[in-house]
């Protein structure tokens, strides 16, 4: 079939269903982008092929009952669902990108699919395409679907790259686009962008999203009136524009008609460390509109929604890599005023009758969106169909196949000895049986001194010489040298460094060559299992991949060794470009700095995602023995030769690590200096989405006289009461402490007493101190004093017939602060209400301190107690009944 000029190779013959794999790293609501893919699949089994969606879910594995009701949906549009979350050739988990990518890797190898479509994002088929590269695997056609690489997101949401996986992931969604037999774009400006970063996906073609089947994101029955809801389509990241729109709506209010709404959903999340929800509460202060915030709804819903009210929806999008919100809107036929960013101006439709797309800028959104609620449109609901381009595109590449027989260069497999005879015998073992016929083996004994090593060096000699093998018997000198001596000795066009300790699988060389070939590689590594016994392992299934080595990039070469093993294969003019392996006696990573050494060189190294030999893991190893330091050196001083040019993404690493949190979360860490904020800047440290967020996010729409927020929050009627969680808000910016914040209480003044010296009553009794002879009794309420208060005050009371009279006090203090109670306590805190003489009985005191100035930390409340005289023997019952903070 002929597809945009290009021959894609036959269709699969009449009657026999193509066997199709969808890959997806999740399985999202209607309408959303993450959605795109299952509705692939749906598509797919629609027209009759044998479909197989495979779910790779990551570390968060979803639970048996989430299973079951994505399978029992799936099978009714007969896919099957394969759940993919571990491998048996790996460790039990799939924790990292390249430990899933590895996992689909050994299902893909496994399953006979005709064709593989997986997303770009999160580069799950990254070892698949190089395997297929690397002539490892002869893998279907590879179709791969982007719409939010990594990169891209970072950079729309104003993100630096924050850790060396996200490095990881960048490479390896680049290496998928560039090297899938199809990349298909959700939109021509996220291929520009693409290409903009020197991508190579000059032929990857463009293509929006499939909607599900399932989805009802079709023509909508508007109500016809005056729009007297803005509903915006925000989710809570920086690119999707909420605080563009909050802007907006600050101009908007002075002028804005009587009576307007506007409507939000979750699911909600952190902007710049605040609380989605919060951050829209906080700034409706500003507006006289009523807020209606709505926890959970798809697309459909939303959608439904704005019908159904006859609002007007905003998109105000920062950046869009597919436009699918505006094309959603579109194809509803619903009012919408949007940003004309990135691909919405694809997804846009003049013929609808839409108002046209406006700049991201706060004054001239408010400006449409007046416009629009002044005169609302009529706008027709026009859906572009897109099904058949995405059927067509199963025409993909004919199947790979082996190439005919390459060319059998002579290949030098040099091992270094030292003292080891047992391993040495199960190494040469291995080399024996391999099935690659063409080659040599150039044994260099590192100054072995040892009977037993010697005597073996001695019988292998009449077999090598008869092989044409070699043996060279050298000084002790270390690894270095010794592999360097057998590079020299060498013969062949390729040579195969192996260690003695480990053992190759029989079709090793024959893999390598093939590699080699394949790719033109300079240099090829590959996986390895390992093994932990002195005698290698009969069968494969009883070792484990563990290291799975990337390739690349050079950014994280600098960090960790992310080229591969020393056991890898090289071509010999290799050495004559860049030089020979360090020869510092007891340096262990050799393999690390002479492929980093060159890679920067531009040499061209590619790991084989496949086990081709045991590596044995011992305790008393050269690398195990080493100290790190001494280790990352050398490879330290090759970055810094001044060939390295891909930086950037550790430098965006180092700043992201070392940016304080106040400066990441600017907008949470404005927030402490409001204290009327305070309920705020604690709903920030709660998940976004938590029963418990919703709760204290509902509790603060009630406390400041919005009980329809609070009801939408939360389900219920608007007349019903909503209690604000944790503590009780007395209004007027005060606080009273809670018994779960006095029961924290910490004694300051440990002194030998029969009976407890503090106690903490529940139900309002409050903080109980029993005053000693000896002296003062304190004790602490840490860091329970928040930031930018100024007033503590307290509430105490003498609760028994027969007790002294006492003195009370109140202290701000640091947590970290040791008070001498018996000195100037005023000149070592911050605060002090000074001594409080009580003598009266079961009569309730005030008693307050207050800071000269406001602080920025949170301080530490001290309660104090002491005999006014002498103590007369009797019972002492010393409250603190209740203790309010006030921010005024």
């Amino acid at each position: 079939m002929v597809v945009g000029g290009k021959d894609l190779g036959p269709v699969e013959p009449e009657g026999k269903p193509r066997r199709v794999c969808v890959v997806t790293s999740v399985i999202g609501r209607p309408g959303e982008d993450d959605a795109a893919m299952p509705a692939l699949a749906r598509l797919f089994a629609g027209d009759g092929d044998d479909v197989t969606l495979v779910w790779v879910p990551g570390p968060d594995a979803p639970s048996s009952e989430v299973v079951a009701t994505h399978r029992g949906e799936l099978e009714a549009a007969s896919i099957r669902l394969q759940v993919l979350d571990r491998s048996d050739q790996l460790l039990p988990w799939l924790a990292t990108p390249e430990s899933r990518s590895a996992a689909v890797l050994h299902y893909l190898e496994r399953s006979g699919h005709d064709l593989v479509y997986a997303p770009l994002e999160g580069g799950l088929p990254y070892f698949t395409l190089l395997a297929a590269e690397t002539a490892a695997f002869v893998a279907p056609p590879i179709v791969i679907v982007a719409h939010a690489p990594s990169e891209w997101a970072d950079e729309a949401d104003k993100a630096f790259i924050d850790s060396t996986q996200a490095i990881a992931v960048a490479h390896m969604e680049k290496y998928c686009a560039e090297m899938a037999d199809s990349t298909i774009c959700a939109s021509a400006a996220l291929r520009k962008w693409m290409l903009s970063r020197g991508w190579k996906v000059r032929k990857a073609t463009v293509a929006p999203l499939l909607r599900d089947p399932l989805d009802q994101t079709g023509a909508r029955t508007i109500a016809r009136k005056s729009a007297s809801e803005l509903v915006v389509l925000a989710g809570w990241r920086v690119r999707d524009g909420l605080t563009l729109f909050c802007d907006a709506l600050d101009i908007l209010a002075p002028t804005a008609p009587e009576g307007l709404k506007v409507t939000a959903f979750g699911p909600f999340g952190r902007i710049m460390g605040e609380h989605s929800g919060g951050l829209l509460l906080r700034r409706a202060e500003r507006w006289p509109f009523k807020l209606n915030l709505l926890p959970g709804a798809d697309l459909n819903a939303r959608l439904d929604h704005v019908a159904r009210t006859g609002g007007l929806a905003v998109v105000p999008a920062r950046a869009a890599s597919t436009g699918g919100v505006v094309a959603a809107c579109i194809a509803a036929g619903v009012p919408i005023v949007a940003t004309n960013i990135g691909a919405n101006a694809e997804a846009w439709i003049a013929e609808a009758g839409q108002p046209g797309l406006v700049d991201p800028d706060p004054a001239a959104l408010a400006r449409a969106i007046s416009a629009a609620l002044d005169s609302p449109p009529r706008p027709q609901p026009i859906v572009r169909q897109n099904r058949q381009a995405w059927l067509d595109t199963r025409a993909a590449p004919r199947k790979r196949a082996r190439k005919g027989a390459a060319p059998s260069p002579l290949v030098s497999i040099v091992m270094a000895h030292r003292n080891r005879p047992l391993y040495l015998k199960q190494a040469i073992a291995a080399i024996e049986a391999q099935t690659y016929r063409d080659l040599e083996l150039v044994l260099v004994d590192d100054g072995s001194d040892q009977d037993e090593a010697r005597r073996l060096l001695d019988a292998l000699e009449p077999d090598f010489r008869r092989r044409g093998w070699k043996i060279l018997r050298r000084p002790h000198r270390h690894l270095g040298a010794a592999r360097n001596a057998g590079v020299r000795a060498a013969k062949g066009e390729l040579i195969l460094f192996a260690d003695d300790d480990n053992a190759l699988f029989p079709e090793a060389v024959d893999h390598f060559v093939r590699a080699m070939a394949a790719t033109g590689a300079d240099i090829c590594t590959a996986f390895q299992l390992i093994f932990y016994e002195d005698v290698v392992p009969e069968k494969r299934a009883d070792g484990l991949i563990q290291y799975l080595p990337l390739g690349g990039p050079d950014a994280l070469g600098l960090i960790h060794n992310v080229y591969g093993d020393a056991n890898a294969m090289v071509r010999r003019s290799v050495f004559s470009r860049i030089g020979f392996l360090v020869e510092e006696p007891g340096y262990a990573v050799h393999d690390w700095e002479f492929f980093a050494r060159a890679s920067l060189a531009g040499l061209k190294i590619r790991p084989i995602p496949k086990p081709l030999y045991w590596y044995r893991s011992r305790p008393d190893s050269m690398f195990r023995t080493s100290n790190w330091y001494d280790n990352r050196r050398p490879v330290l001083e090759t970055f810094g030769s001044g060939q390295f040019d891909g930086a950037g993404p550790l430098y965006q690493l180092a700043i992201a690590q070392n940016t304080t949190r106040s400066e990441l979360e600017s907008a949470r860490e404005n927030l402490r200096y409001t204290p009327a904020y305070r309920d705020y800047l604690e709903l920030c440290d709660l998940e976004p989405d938590s029963d418990v967020a919703l709760q204290k996010l509902a509790g603060i729409a009630g406390s400041i006289g919005r009980p329809e927020t609070a009801a939408g929050l939360l389900g219920r009627p608007a007349t019903m009461a909503v209690d604000a969680p944790g503590r009780p808000r007395d209004g007027g910016g005060s606080t009273t402490l809670a018994y779960e914040v006095l029961r924290s209480a910490r004694l300051l003044t440990p002194r030998a007493s029969a009976l407890p010296l503090l106690l903490v009553a529940p139900d309002g009794g409050g903080v109980f101190l029993r005053p000693h002879a000896d002296g003062v009794v304190a004790a602490s309420l840490d860091l329970h004093f928040p930031p930018f208060f100024r007033r503590v005050e307290a509430t105490v009371e003498i609760a028994h017939a027969d007790a002294p009279a006492m003195d009370f006090a109140l202290a701000l203090a640091r947590p970290d602060q040791t008070i001498d109670w018996q000195g100037d306590i005023a000149a070592q805190t911050f605060a002090f209400s000074g001594w409080t003489t009580v003598e009266e009985k079961f009569v309730r005191h005030s008693l307050a301190t207050a800071l000269r100035a406001r602080r920025k930390m949170p301080l530490s409340i001290a309660l104090a107690v002491r005999f006014a005289g002498r103590p007369n023997g009797s019972p002492t019952n010393a409250f603190f009944r209740q203790l309010v903070l006030f921010s005024d």
